[in-house]
């Protein structure tokens, strides 16, 4: 039987412990592992046999229990930091995407919209305007040592999948309600059928990230 080397054993405990990032967390992995073998180099020049190094750079390492809420800790803040971002991104540039497409001529040829519709296209630009301004704050925040890495993440996500149900559910409601103008824009605009689109998308890759983030801050490394 093959007896599993202690320093690729301790990693791979550790590797199942945590969440998050997948190229952040291959990252802390990699310099772990660097570091590891490091300290096992460093024992055998004292002269321990190559498992009795690997064993005491593994114990000076520390305990996956006692490391893994640290690399969790920075994991849960780059997931925030990188939805936050996402935020910030995407509902402005939603917003100013459509009003550069409205004054370029992609939009309703009958005017003036219902009342229903202008009261939906406010509260979306509104709902657009809070989204970026919360993300600001989110993203300020995830760059502070003492932050609450957690509850910014859980912030951050619902922030994400309200931002996409509301701004995502008035603009389905806006064209439904002005439906006619809507399949007249989208028949003889260019542009309307790929700017709807690109909005789904948009709204999609929020949701992704958003319930990603809150999955990220459920973690809890068990002993």
């Amino acid at each position: 039987m093959t007896v599993q080397d202690p320093v690729d054993q301790h990693l791979a405990e550790l590797a199942r412990a945590l969440h998050g990032p997948a190229r952040v967390r291959r990252s802390m992995l990699r310099e772990a592992r660097d570091g590891l073998h490091d300290a096992v180099a460093a024992h055998r020049t004292y002269g321990l046999a190559p498992r009795e190094a690997a064993v005491r750079a593994v114990r000076e390492f520390g305990a996956v229990r006692e490391i893994a809420p640290l690399y969790q800790h920075e994991l849960v803040a780059r997931q925030s930091r990188w939805a936050a971002l996402l935020l910030l991104v995407a509902f402005p540039g939603m917003t100013f995407g459509w009003d550069l497409l409205w004054r370029n001529g992609v939009g309703w040829d009958t005017s003036p919209p219902p009342t229903l519709v202008v009261a939906l296209a406010r509260l979306q630009d509104t709902a657009s305007f809070l989204v970026a301004a919360v993300a600001v704050v989110l993203l300020a925040v995830t760059f502070l040592r003492a932050a609450p890495t957690r509850q910014v993440a859980v912030l951050a996500g619902l922030t994400g999948v309200t931002g996409a149900v509301v701004c995502g559910g008035t603009g389905v409601v806006m064209n439904l309600v002005n439906g006619p103008a809507t399949a007249a824009m989208l028949v003889t605009k260019p542009f309307a059928l790929p700017a709807f689109m690109v909005s789904a998308l948009v709204c999609a890759l929020v949701v992704r990230s958003a319930v990603r983030t809150l999955r990220v801050a459920a973690t809890r490394v068990v002993d």
